[in-house]
């Protein structure tokens, strides 16, 4: 049986190079699922925004308020992104997408998701919060993309929105994501062309404690 080149786990606390990404997807140690063709920089890879969003609905719910304890599903809806049209982002305003692309990080990774320079001086950022992806997540990374600036701004689907890179770790997780002893929020998300991102579950910590 022949050996795989686990090499590029060595030294602990690197970021993958785009020929260590290249080789951890080429021995099936990294699985990455695309409808097309993946792009790897340096030492990232780029990821591209699925179809579908999911909306505040703020222009026909007067005086809402988002209460952590409660559900969070009536106060939001989905939409499809226009390909030639795109989708108007009000200025601040914060809608949840997902990446095109599906992941299956191994227990000894971590990524990372970063917004692109050019979308940066923009105004439009990715991610709120959530930047960090844990060891042995599966499924496509949600973003938190809000508009920074005092216009609107039109995104469209499958444009390059971002980048991840990955990060060995000392040693394997022995707990990974999705275990039921973190109490991990494991959100099904397969790998599909038309992924849809999943609204807040956190109301969920509150029912436990009860």
């Amino acid at each position: 049986m022949k050996t795989q080149d686990l090499s590029f786990l060595q030294p602990a606390r690197s970021v993958l190079s785009d020929r260590d990404i290249k080789q951890a997807i080429k021995i099936n140690y990294l699985k990455i699922k695309s409808p097309t063709a993946l792009n790897i920089q340096a030492a990232s890879l780029d990821i591209h925004l699925a179809p579908t969003i999911l909306v505040f609905k703020r222009r026909s719910i007067k005086n809402a308020v988002i209460d952590v304890k409660k559900p969070v599903e009536g106060y939001v809806e989905y939409e499809t992104l226009d390909p030639l049209k795109g989708a108007l982002i009000h200025p601040h305003e914060l809608i949840l997408g997902v990446t095109r692309e599906y992941f299956e990080l191994p227990n000894q990774l971590i990524a990372n998701v970063e917004g692109k320079s050019s979308l940066g001086r923009l105004g439009l950022v990715i991610h709120a919060t959530a930047g960090f992806v844990d060891p042995g997540f599966k499924g496509h990374i949600t973003l938190e993309i809000t508009n920074l600036t005092e216009f609107p701004l039109i995104i469209y689907p499958n444009m390059p929105i971002g980048q991840t890179r990955f990060t060995v770790l000392t040693s394997p997780a022995e707990i990974p994501y999705g275990d039921p002893r973190l109490g991990s929020k494991k959100y099904s998300n397969p790998y599909s062309n038309n992924p849809k991102p999943i609204p807040s579950q956190y109301w969920k910590n509150f029912v436990k404690k009860q």
